[in-house]
């Protein structure tokens, strides 16, 4: 009897038996990095609409109303952003070392609002002096999507004192009253009307706070890190249920209101539904947001994966704006009919959404690897330092 062959066979038996007692990988949530990626998928997906020129297309039955519907999905893209911001940061705290946590933000806004004027130079032959680009990093107008970073600038420097004054309130049914105050307040009062005939509406609930609205997916998010449904298929059905049902309303109700657009050619109208804030976008975004934010993934791998993506989505979401230019750039010169242009989309907003994540993952890791130099280098110094500073005499 060969005693190679034997010893290799009991080797492998006392192999799979240990690896039979190890416990298995505890599954990772990678909810939050799924609804991050989607997110940035759908800011790409509703960049479509405007880019194709479909606001100025004349609204009719038939593609008119799925391209609607289209829209309005894609339209939760910024919403859950903000709400994830509420839910990662809901334990953030006042010192210096949180304010440092806008570095990273801040260098990758620098680089892509630079690479954006050289993107414009060259492809669009736009004119730039000195000042007028150091004016764009501050005015945000360098890197055209770069409204984004002035919100989340603004948010981030708030997020201590909202975290302070939500955690004030000691009980859940304190914190509920806050959050729907403020959801009130900033979101449901400022678009929810009654009435048929616009000029006749009446707004029941005073709307001053507004802009305020990004307020209130912070606080949505921070409560839904603190009290997560249960993780069931009946609550999974309710969210879809009520994700459908606004849907089909504000989709039914802006098409309804386009159709009576006659002055500007029936083209795109929406009386109080086309704001980040109304109650539809408000109720989708929050149930996708809950029906993804829990999903368990089993192998590491896998979730690296996707914690690799969504690390990147902020770097992808600013880099988008030059491969728009770019894909629409041809597809509206080579498809002249705006309806015919929906044909391509399953073409475009992948192309678009890929090289733009592909590149948020190479501006992603050349900021890891300066960063990581940078923190060897000061460590390397003190080091030197420490070294240097003559012993205390006894």
């Amino acid at each position: 009897m060969n005693t190679d062959h034997f010893s290799e066979v009991f080797q492998q038996i006392v192999d799979q038996k240990a690896k039979a007692a190890l416990p298995p990988p505890k599954p990772r949530f990678a909810g939050i990095d799924i609804v991050k990626i989607l997110a940035c998928f759908l800011v790409v997906a509703v960049h479509f609409f405007r880019n194709s020129e479909f606001y100025s297309m004349p609204i009719t039955p038939g593609i008119s109303i799925l391209a609607i519907y289209g829209r309005f999905f894609t339209f939760n893209c910024v919403p859950l952003f903000m709400i994830t911001t509420g839910f990662l940061m809901k334990n953030k705290q006042l010192s210096g070392k949180y304010y440092l946590g806008i570095l990273r933000v801040l260098c990758i806004y620098i680089v892509i609002s630079l690479i954006c004027v050289i993107f414009n130079k060259h492809y669009f032959h736009l004119s730039y002096t000195s000042w007028q680009v150091v004016r764009g990093l501050f005015m945000y107008s360098d890197a055209q999507y770069a409204w984004y970073v002035e919100y989340y600038f603004s948010i981030f420097l708030l997020i201590p004192f909202l975290n302070a004054g939500y955690q004030a309130m000691e009980t859940r049914g304190r914190k509920t009253a806050l959050l729907a105050t403020v959801i009130l307040l900033t979101m449901i009062s400022p678009t929810f009307y009654i009435g048929n005939v616009r000029a006749d509406q009446i707004r029941i609930f005073p709307g001053y706070f507004a802009r305020c609205y990004p307020i209130g997916y912070y606080f949505i998010g921070a409560y839904i890190r603190e009290f997560p449904p249960k993780r069931d298929l009946k609550h999974k059905m309710v969210y879809v249920i009520v994700l459908l049902f606004s849907l089909i309303y504000v989709s039914t109700m802006t098409f309804w209101q386009s159709l009576k657009n006659e002055e500007k050619n029936f083209t795109w109208l929406s009386w109080h539904n086309d704001d980040y804030a109304a109650w539809p976008t408000v109720a989708m975004s929050t149930m996708l947001f809950l029906l993804l934010f829990d999903i368990t993934i089993k192998k590491p791998r896998t979730a690296k994966m996707l914690s690799t993506l969504s690390n990147a989505t902020f770097a992808a979401y600013l880099i988008s704006y030059v491969f728009d230019c770019i894909a629409y750039r041809h597809l509206n010169e080579s498809v002249k009919e705006i309806p015919k242009r929906f044909w391509f989309a399953p073409l475009v907003v992948p192309f678009v959404f890929i090289c733009s994540m592909l590149s948020g993952l190479l501006i992603e890791r050349i900021y890891e690897r300066a960063d990581q130099h940078l923190r060897e280098d000061l460590a390397a110094i003190r080091k030197r330092r420490t070294r240097r500073i003559p012993p205390n005499p006894s």
